[in-house]
């Protein structure tokens, strides 16, 4: 489409490609101590996210995808959890925080809110920041 620029876009890709390569590596040396960690989810999402850092799913907020949380799952999801423990509750700033707040006392785990996208969190101006403050905030409700 635009070839007297071809070389520049090039050049940038590939700068861009070795800065996310180091990155990734950084992000996934510093949580490695999430792998194996048990943590409940607002439903279906960061699926990704679990599988990349090795995290375990403990349970959703959502019983079914879409279906906001009834007393009686929340308080089943707390029942499981007296059995299997969890370090916390995850869930994106766009869903309702009160099922997550709410499971985070009973079962005496952090509640862990996550940006869902570049721009849903201070700090997550861009991609970077989005993982980093991803990945901070995961480890920070470690113990």
């Amino acid at each position: 489409m635009d070839p007297t620029g071809a070389e520049h876009y090039r050049a940038r890709h590939a700068a861009f490609t070795e800065r996310w390569a180091q990155a990734v590596e950084r992000w996934e040396e510093k949580a490695a101590s999430l792998a194996g960690v048990r943590a409940v989810v607002d439903h279906g999402g960061f699926v990704y996210l679990f599988d990349w850092l090795g995290l375990e799913r403990a349970g959703s907020l959502e019983p079914k995808p879409g279906l906001p949380p009834s007393a009686a799952h929340l308080a089943s999801l707390v029942r499981d959890l007296e059995v299997e423990p969890a370090a916390m509750v995850v869930y994106a700033a766009y869903q309702d925080r009160r099922p997550a707040q709410w499971l985070s006392e009973k079962a005496a785990i952090p509640a862990v809110e996550l940006p869902f996208t570049v721009g849903g969190a201070k700090g997550a101006d861009d991609l970077s920041g989005l993982f980093e403050v991803t990945v901070e905030r995961l480890l920070g409700a470690l113990p």
